[in-house]
């Protein structure tokens, strides 16, 4: 069974455990909870002219807040590193973001602030090493089924109008847009949580010319609630 296969029944064991528990959206939100994602990443570069796959890590922490819970405010670290063997060349992506999310029922909407760090290398010559700062904004869905499972749809975008780069290259990040389809699956009854889900990402970078960078992530992890 491929990981598609295998991520697929796990989505369709999801949705069909139990009764569907639905309470304005979100059934009893943690107070605290930590985050972390390993997946298997293919990366298609126009910049460098190849394209490979590699690993990607994701960990973060996030906290509910209000009087039901319709204030959600998290952190997330992801780093995405590739070689392309074919050419010598590599990409490596480095995000912290910080996002802020509203919720009405079981959609929401929120404000992203970003960083960056940005390194590539093509056929064996560095030509990115830079860091920068930006902004944006995402809508999605978390929607609670079975036992306390969930299915979860979220569309994040941002840009990074100017860039530092070490190198003698101007860099910018015209448009970044994820797109993340994922579920969890309770371990234990509060604590733990299996997730698994899909995302891609487009990274538009300006540099020499417009390049459009494209990341393809199947990924798994744990995610541990705190209620207080």
């Amino acid at each position: 069974m491929n990981i598609v296969a295998f991520l697929s029944s796990l989505l369709l064991f999801t949705l069909t455990s139990g009764s569907l528990l639905y309470a304005e959206g979100r059934n009893n939100p943690p107070n605290f909870y930590v985050d972390t994602q390993f997946a298997f990443s293919t990366v298609k570069s126009k910049m460098l002219l190849s394209n490979d796959t590699g690993t990607a890590l994701r960990y973060g922490v996030g906290t509910f807040a209000g009087s039901d819970g319709q204030i959600g405010f998290q952190l997330m670290n992801d780093s995405d590193t590739t070689t392309f063997a074919l050419n010598s060349s590599a990409l490596s992506n480095i995000w912290q973001d910080t996002t802020i999310r509203y919720y009405m029922g079981p959609f929401y909407v929120g404000a992203l602030f970003t960083r960056a760090e940005i390194k590539a290398k093509n056929q064996g010559v560095d030509t990115i090493d830079a860091a920068g700062s930006g902004m944006g904004g995402g809508v999605g869905l978390l929607w609670p089924v079975g036992r306390g499972g969930s299915i979860s749809l979220d569309i994040a975008t941002a840009s990074i109008p100017k860039m530092k780069n070490s190198l003698p290259q101007e860099i910018a990040i015209g448009q970044r847009l994820d797109l993340d389809l994922g579920a969890s699956v309770d371990i234990t009854s509060r604590l733990l949580d299996f997730t698994f889900g899909y995302r891609t990402r487009t990274l538009g970078i300006k540099a020499d010319a417009n390049y459009t960078e494209n990341f393809y992530q199947t990924y798994v992890g744990l995610r541990m609630s705190f209620f207080f």
